[in-house]
């Protein structure tokens, strides 16, 4: 078994595991959602068990969805790549987890709101690097009818992807640590939206020009 499927299992079950850990010393409400002000709701302890299974999920279904993909030959091209995006979604997760059982027990040590920001980020960051790596599939990558449809097309739309993930990502992390907490949820709206639309755009204008070029 390689080191990478290793971890995959490891972070697969972290986070249950955590709140097993400090589930009797955790209170009976803990936060589940963080505004710019601080906590903005509350749950039973009890549906931390529930999100923390969202990992052993991924770690079960992703592999899974590999398998089951009419485009599955294509998997082969790139699944070191896609154990890379399971792990970093899990990554990622666990550490939300980890801040959240710190709310629990020391509310008020971390900045959520610049923690998870600056985290959304880096991942976007990350997954910015490999995002152009990913061969045509149903279920990984930036996913429009158009990409879909066309292997350049769907290249194009990747590679841009890329970009946009990266550069979004690092302004996250740099909107984490300068920009004022209230506008923060403003600038990660801004670049969230950006970095979703402008791959659609982009892949139908690609789609339409290869089209007119087939037509000639």
């Amino acid at each position: 078994m390689s080191k990478k499927k290793i971890a995959i299992y490891f972070f697969a079950v972290l986070p249950i595991v955590m709140v097993a850990l400090f589930y009797q010393k955790l209170p009976d409400l803990v936060p589940m959602q963080w505004g710019s002000e601080g906590v903005s709701r509350y749950g039973g302890k009890w549906q931390l068990l529930f999100i923390a299974g969202i990992n052993i999920l991924i770690g079960i279904f992703m592999p899974i969805m590999a398998k089951i993909d009419p485009r599955k030959d294509n998997y082969a091209k790139f699944y070191s790549v896609y154990e890379n995006i399971i792990l970093l979604i899990e990554v990622f997760l666990a550490v939300i987890m980890a801040i959240t059982i710190s709310e629990c027990l020391y509310p008020g040590k971390i900045s959520v709101a610049r923690v998870v920001s600056g985290g959304v980020g880096l991942l976007f960051v990350f997954l910015g690097n490999i995002m152009p790596k990913i061969k045509s599939n149903f279920f990984t990558g930036i996913k429009t009818p158009w990409a879909l449809s066309s292997e350049a097309v769907w290249n194009k739309t990747q590679r841009l992807g890329g970009k946009l993930f990266f550069f979004g990502g690092f302004f996250m992390v740099v909107g984490a640590v300068f920009a004022p907490i209230a506008m923060m949820p403003f600038v990660v709206g801004i670049l969230v939206t950006a970095i979703v639309i402008l791959p659609i755009i982009m892949s139908y204008i690609w789609y339409q020009e290869e089209i007119r070029l087939l037509n000639k």
